[in-house]
């Protein structure tokens, strides 16, 4: 992706003449690593969502609408201090680098004019977010950084602000980027660019390349050549409101990848955006809600996949011990076999050579003895053994019937993990992997606040109601408490997933309502990317609950079965 600085520079000339002289209404961190300022210009309130998460830096103006937390960091509340009520002087890049300054003209304690800049970073695992005063102190920072021997400064309140030290040449700098391409005798122009301009991406350079006309694999430049070049250079530096200038991005599966400034040669597929705020967001968007979603349910994610390989292993052993248990008739036979030639026996003898009345062939069989016991205890010994196993046998039945069931019951809370966004639905999904051990139970203090539940997903299709379960207590819920006998209950066949219920009071079913149930049914399952689901329909009256008793698991024996492809229908969730 080419979030260079010819990208950057485009995005905050687009920034600045959208935003620029607008007053922030508001600051709010919906992340520990995201600041969305609400800013009000030209009769318009625009969210402009800042990130300087180390794997998606990212600023745009962004529709995304996230749920903030209950009580604000330390640093949201520095930047209300400070910059709510300012109005923005401009916004552009520092040092031709990813970096860039909104500066904001507010008011201090005394009333005196003051101007804040704030400065953000974007520079992969070093991007950051900060706030400068007008004598260019660092008031505060959100990643505060004692000293880092890489960037060779210190980011902490109180330090002076120094840019990031500038390694390459930098593209207003035409002297030396003329000399570069005098000297330059190689195999890539593309490559020679990248790795010696400042701010310019592979994909970029390749770009500039092609717009210039010349072949990349050129090995010498001449003058024509090179005039090309920086005119090329020059244009995409400036390419905001020109010609030139088309915000898209590629897409693969009608999904957004990269964002581009305009159309690149090498991009098979394109989407044309207005802005480029708007490609950066379609692009950007989704990736960082996926983002986001396994950051907070990591510790799930983890704890799931723990147990479930305990489970597993246990499993396995108690597996190999009804194995060993399938030999206790061989010792019982030895006893009786013992026994039957007592007489034969005597107490010193390691083995005994008998007949085996219990082979069809009565072959000879060579029973080993315990020298030190005389007959009829080598003979209780095997019995013992043979009592043993018997035993172990028994209690191996019942423990892999209870282990499978957990095992069972376990991959069945795999989907509600990926399902779960808001801080209730995580936490009803924690609350579930407590109660199976999964997770060490955080016991709520006395008198705390008690979590309000959240209700199943709800669908209106053609007046009827469609409830789906987002975890097995829900499923539970809208199954055996919600639903009555006469409505209908769906369930993926072979798949994990949500209990279904199209609440029918007392109506007949139209088949696009069932089509479309089932269709909503098979999307909230650990399908995959299965194109073709088996979705299994019946009267709720029909399920009943499992003999484990854990939740969400139910027996059900009268059904249909309908084959859909999973589709989440979101045209027709009620929010």
């Amino acid at each position: 992706m080419p979030s260079d600085y010819i990208t950057i520079n485009a995005l905050t000339k687009e920034l600045n003449s959208i935003l620029s002289l607008g007053k922030i209404d508001k600051v709010v961190m919906p992340e520990k690593d995201e600041v969305v300022l609400a800013i009000r210009a030209n009769n318009q309130t625009y969210a402009l969502a800042i990130s300087c998460n180390a794997s998606n830096p990212r600023m745009h103006i962004t529709h995304q609408k996230k749920l903030n937390p209950l009580v604000a960091p330390a640093f949201c509340m520095h930047l209300r201090k400070h910059l709510v009520n300012g109005n923005i002087t401009s916004i552009h890049t520092i040092n031709e680098d990813r970096i860039i300054s909104i500066d904001v003209l507010t008011k201090n304690e005394m009333r005196d004019e003051v101007t804040y800049k704030l400065i953000i970073e974007m520079m992969g695992r070093y991007s950051n977010i900060i706030v400068v005063n007008q004598n260019d102190t660092i008031t505060d920072a959100l990643k505060q950084v004692p000293f880092d021997v890489m960037t060779k400064r210190t980011l902490v309140p109180g330090a002076k602000y120094l840019v990031p030290e500038q390694t390459k040449i930098t593209l207003s700098n035409t002297e030396a980027i003329e000399t570069l391409f005098r000297n330059y005798i190689g195999t890539s122009i593309s490559q020679m660019l990248s790795n010696n301009i400042s701010g310019i991406a592979k994909s970029t350079a390749i770009e500039i390349v092609e717009f210039a006309g010349i072949e990349d694999a050129k090995q010498n430049l001449s003058d024509e050549d090179i005039k090309s070049l920086i005119k090329a250079l020059n244009i995409f530096e400036n390419i905001y409101n020109t010609k030139y200038y088309a915000p898209c991005t590629s897409i693969t599966n009608d999904i957004s990848q990269d964002y581009y400034v305009c159309k690149y040669k090498d991009i098979t597929e394109y989407k044309s955006f207005k802005t480029l705020n708007e490609a950066i967001e379609d692009c950007l968007a989704k990736k960082d809600e996926v983002f986001r979603q396994q950051e907070r349910t990591k510790y799930l994610t983890k704890a799931y996949n723990s147990y479930l390989s305990k489970c597993k292993k246990k499993l396995e052993k108690v597996t190999q011990r009804f194995s060993e248990a399938q030999t206790k008739e061989t010792y019982r036979i030895y006893g009786e076999l013992i026994i039957s030639n007592i007489y034969k026996i005597n107490k010193g003898d390691t083995k005994a050579t008998v007949t085996n009345y219990y082979d069809e062939n009565q072959a000879d069989v060579t029973i080993k003895l315990d020298e030190t016991l005389s007959p009829q205890q080598n003979a209780q010994a095997y019995f013992k053994k043979y009592n043993k196993l018997k035993h172990s046998e028994e209690v191996s039945i019942e423990q892999m019937e209870e282990l499978e069931n957990d095992i069972e019951y376990l991959k069945s809370i795999e989907p509600y993990i990926l399902m779960a966004k808001t801080p209730q639905e995580i936490l009803d999904v924690q609350k579930e992997l407590e109660s199976i051990g999964a997770l060490k139970s955080t016991t709520q203090k006395k008198g705390a606040k008690k979590e309000k539940e959240t209700p199943p997903l709800t669908y209106l299709c053609d007046d009827f109601v469609i409830l789906v379960g987002k975890n097995n207590l829900q499923n539970d819920k809208i199954t055996f408490k919600i639903a009555n006998g006469g409505d209908m209950w769906l369930h993926t066949k072979t798949f994990h997933g949500s209990h279904t219920v199209i609440i029918t009071e007392g109506r007949e079913i139209p088949n696009n309502v069932l089509q479309t149930a089932c269709e909503i049914c098979a999307a909230y399952s650990n399908c995959g990317d299965e194109t073709k689901v088996e979705v299994d329909y019946t009267f709720r009256k029909n399920v009943k609950r499992h003999p484990n008793k854990k939740p969400g698991m139910v027996l059900y024996e009268v059904y249909q079965t309908a084959v859909v492809s999973p589709n989440k229908h979101e045209n027709l969730l009620q929010k």
